[in-house]
């Protein structure tokens, strides 16, 4: 997709509908630094923007995709050249040959959770009865509108926040018998973050960040220094560990997110709309970086998600609507263009109102 054209198309639409950045934004309920960031190319809109940004600006979604109009008699065909695009320019193709070990064994079993938030006046069900397992080496979305109980349920696996009901357990670990203090030294020792925000500390270099991580895990001194080097040349950010976050990019800087997650040996590590600040370009890094350490160092990763792009690299995807799971998809041998194509039809069911998908 050419994102420039795709801007340009997005700003002139605006305009001729009388609107500014501003009540553009403020209709989609976003920021209007981010409609700037479209006009310019810089960035593309959410996949969950794209049915009210189309309303806003009178056009089809194909058009959108596509930067331009289409006139009716070229219809079929510049709709199946959006599609095209859309896949072929983001997903691109298959860097290594996917792995399947149906002997895993679960990093993350869950078994009947439940939370729910209590006040004077109301009860809320946020996450209703959730049962699953992740293997070791596996990388799992969480898909779901906003309210769907996605970032509640990533939550309560990190330990964040505590289930109502139910049991959790990470690596054979039930995170329930454990007192807040050992919760600290378990989040330590079994658990990586890759936050939207990147959370990296600006007041200290690309290593030192990295560093830290192993040092609160009281790594050996004499080890750090090798580990944080052999991980940074693996994600190829070794031409970056001496600048400071604020002199790298957004892209780059999750990556040091990534290393500073995987340096510490975690059991599972936990990831929360990783490319949600991120251009395409940066993001499509980010993702093949996660289903890299999945594949090549058997690293378990749990992202949730709302872009069906970012899904269609993991190996199976759990759609959460009302608090519960509606539908489950294992990737299998599929290349990311099917599962895709498969996630946007169990997407378009579940709005239609099919709750389970087989």
């Amino acid at each position: 997709m050419d994102q420039k054209k795709i801007g340009s198309f997005i700003a002139a639409r605006r305009k001729e509908n009388g609107l500014t950045q501003n009540q553009l934004a403020e209709k989609l309920g976003i920021t209007d630094k981010a409609i700037s960031k479209w006009e310019t190319g810089k960035s593309m809109p959410d996949l969950s923007l794209f049915h009210s940004l189309c309303e806003l600006l009178h056009i089809t979604l194909n058009e959108l995709l596509l930067g331009e109009f289409i006139p009716d008699e070229n219809l079929k065909e510049k709709s199946n050249q959006a599609l095209f695009e859309v896949m072929a320019s983001w997903l691109g193709k298959e860097q290594w040959e996917r792995k399947t070990d149906a002997r895993a064994p679960a990093v993350l079993t869950l078994k009947n959770v439940r939370k729910i938030y209590e006040t004077e006046r109301t009860s809320t069900v946020a996450v209703k009865n959730v049962s699953f397992e992740i293997a070791k080496g596996s990388f799992v979305g969480i898909m779901g509108a906003s309210g769907s109980g996605k970032t509640t349920l990533l939550n309560l696996i990190a330990t964040i926040d505590k289930a109502t009901s139910g049991q959790i357990e990470i690596d054979g670990q039930s995170i329930f018998e454990l007192s807040e203090k050992d919760l600290a030294a378990f989040r330590r020792e079994h658990l990586g973050f890759v936050f939207q925000e990147y959370n990296l500390l600006d007041t200290l270099t690309v290593y030192e960040n990295i560093a830290l991580a192993l040092t609160i895990k009281q790594t050996p001194k004499e080890s750090v220094k090798q580990i944080v080097l052999d991980w940074a040349q693996k994600l190829e950010i070794s031409e970056i560990l001496n600048k400071f976050p604020y002199e790298i990019s957004g892209g780059q800087r999750q990556r040091c997110a990534c290393v500073r997650a995987i340096v510490t040996n975690p059991s599972l590590i936990l990831a929360d709309e990783p490319t949600g600040a991120l251009d395409s370009r940066s993001a499509k890094q980010l993702l093949a970086t996660f289903a890299m350490l999945s594949q090549n160092y058997n690293a378990t990763v749990l992202m949730v998600t709302h872009d069906v792009l970012s899904a269609s690299y993991c190996d199976k995807i759990l759609f959460m609507q009302d608090g519960e799971f509606k539908a489950v998809m294992e990737r299998g041998q599929e290349d990311k263009q099917e599962f895709f194509g498969r996630i946007l039809d169990t997407m378009a069911k579940m709005t239609g109102g099919v709750p389970y998908v087989s």
